[in-house]
């Protein structure tokens, strides 16, 4: 590497460091995940050229995994059952609502071609920009749309919790918070399991050339380890904070200064656009907050909000907010977008003609 290009990524390296060390002095929540994105998304418009390849996010997915599985318990398993059918709903209308949303603004033309379509679904990124390039829409735009609405829809969970975090510690007692950090020494058992899980999750995405099963192969197995008292699956802090440091990185330099100026103009529209999809979601906040008992409103956004399970589970983390209940709705939503999503763009597509100047 040249000496150049690891003085830039000692400059990133420092400088997401300072950003959250800065952010935690203010007490702003989810720093380790803010940080480094917005110190990244700096230095990616700077032009600088740094970047990650999609394959080096694999263990960070991994490691998102083992985070999920080390809180599925049988009483988890229990809540998503009794309200399996609030959470289906929800989910389901956030879909729909992200498919209405990107009608409207194809058929009125305020962004090219279908690219509303692909670009406002609430989850599957990465999916959603090779559909999308498939069937003739312009990746940069997806790729912007996707990347914009992970930015937006962080600062609006943590301004959310911001406002909401002193007044919830009342509301939340009914329900305790549940931390997917372990502090402390770590066991050679608990290493070994989260090594092997995260090992596992990279070695069958490699293998399957399917990204996600970095992610759901570390859930499957070792919720199943944990919830049978198999193996207790369990990531230290230090290991947590890495990879939601990582994610924010990597999620900042996807930004590209050519592709921010040549799509400059379509900018109002599709931050509109990702407003209208996440004041979708926030409305879809009430039957969340009706069904489960005694949460308050910090959990029911961080779990309807469409910004994935990293980002919620950053943010929610040293607050008074129900992990298990964002975890209940958040895994849901994984499901229904990776299976929903690319059948509803697929759909609207095929129906729906962008209106033609003139």
């Amino acid at each position: 590497m040249p000496l150049k290009k690891m003085f830039q990524w000692a400059l990133l390296i420092g400088g997401a460091g300072a950003c959250v060390a800065l952010l935690r002095a203010l007490h702003v929540p989810g720093a380790v995940l803010l940080g480094p994105m917005l110190v990244a998304i700096g230095f990616a418009l700077s032009g600088v050229g740094l970047e990650l390849k999609a394959g080096i996010f694999l263990p960070v997915q991994a490691v998102l995994g083992c985070m999920v599985a080390s809180v599925v318990s049988w009483d988890l398993l229990q809540l998503i059952a009794d309200h399996w059918a609030v959470v289906l709903a929800v989910n389901v209308l956030s879909v729909v609502a992200a498919g209405a949303v990107a009608v409207v603004f194809t058929r009125s033309g305020w962004l090219p071609g279908q690219s509303a379509i692909w670009g406002l679904s609430p989850g599957a990124a990465s999916t959603m920009m090779m559909l999308g390039e498939q069937r003739g829409a312009d990746p940069r735009v997806i790729a912007l749309m996707q990347h914009l609405r992970i930015v937006c829809v962080t600062l609006t969970a943590i301004a959310v919790a911001g406002l909401a975090g002193a007044g919830s510690g009342s509301d939340a007692s009914a329900s305790p918070p549940v931390t997917v950090f372990l502090s402390g020494a770590v066991s050679v058992d608990v290493a070994a399991t989260l090594a092997g899980l995260i090992a596992a999750g990279v070695a069958v995405a490699i293998a399957a050339k399917w990204g996600q099963a970095a992610f759901w192969v570390p859930v499957i197995v070792g919720s199943g380890l944990h919830a049978a008292g198999l193996a207790a699956v369990q990531v230290p802090a230090v290991v947590a904070a890495a990879a939601f440091a990582f994610g924010g990185c990597y999620a900042g330099l996807r930004f590209n200064r050519q592709v921010l100026l040549d799509c400059l103009h379509l900018m109002p529209a599709m931050v509109l656009g990702i407003l209208l999809m996440i004041g979708s979601c926030i409305a879809l906040m009430w039957p969340i907050l009706r069904s489960f008992e005694g949460i308050d409103v910090l959990t029911a956004f961080l779990a309807i909000m469409p910004g994935g399970i990293d980002a919620a589970v950053a943010v929610a983390h040293g607050m008074h907010a129900c992990v298990p209940v964002i975890l209940a709705v958040q895994v849901m939503r994984l499901i229904v977008v990776t299976l929903l999503a690319p059948q509803m763009a697929r759909l609207v597509s095929r129906y729906c003609k962008p209106r033609q100047p003139g």
